[in-house]
Formats: C-alpha cells, sequence, structure tokens
C-alpha cells in the first residue's frame, strides 16, 4: 500500500492505535476525519481513517456515543458522494480498458 498506510505503519497499527483512544480523542479524530472527507483531495486518506477506526472498535458501540451522531451525519453525504464518484471512475476506466482491447485485436 501507499501513502497514509506505508509511510505511518499500516492500518494495522492504525487499528491498533484508534483501538486505544479515549472517547473524547475518538470524538476529535471523527471531527478531523469528517473536515478531510469534505475536500475530494483528502477522501483517500479520511476513508482509510475511518475504516481503521470502525475496525478497531465494536460499531454499535460508537454508533450509540450520542455525541458522535454529529460526525456520523456530516460524513454520511460526502462519502456517499465520493462512493458515486468512484464508482463512476471505475465504470469508464472498465468501458475505456475493453474499448482499447476491442481496438488492439482488430489492429492484429
Amino acid at each position: 500500500s501507499s501513502g497514509i498506510n506505508a509511510e505511518y505503519g499500516g492500518e494495522g497499527q492504525m487499528r491498533e492505535l484508534f483501538g486505544s483512544l479515549a472517547m473524547d480523542q475518538v470524538d476529535t479524530l471523527l471531527e478531523y476525519i469528517a473536515t478531510w472527507n469534505t475536500n475530494s483531495k483528502h477522501t483517500v486518506p479520511a476513508q482509510r481513517a475511518l475504516f481503521a477506526l470502525l475496525s478497531s472498535r465494536h460499531f454499535p458501540a460508537l454508533a450509540r456515543e450520542k455525541k458522535l451522531k454529529r460526525h456520523w451525519e456530516a460524513l454520511m453525504p460526502y462519502t456517499e458522494r465520493h462512493f458515486e464518484r468512484w464508482t463512476k471512475l471505475q465504470q469508464q476506466s472498465t468501458i475505456l480498458n475493453y474499448t482499447w482491447n476491442r481496438m488492439k485485436l482488430t489492429q492484429v
């Protein structure tokens, strides 16, 4: 992997670190993740950090924390928007790859 995972020790270490955070620290982390997630340039590290956080704890316990609710609400619209954008890019890439391969076959 590259980027934040390679530079800072990978998702396993992030999960371990995030699993040891107190709830007020989780609140701060989610605030940062929600902020990073609003900018498409920072979506990948934000989503990786979110995945590591959710993988490090029992999600229902996090979902029940009332003070975290505002972060979940802030994360959802941008996460959905980024997911739609990535899905469209993946579809376009697949179509482009298929077209390119078909063109190469006709030249043989």
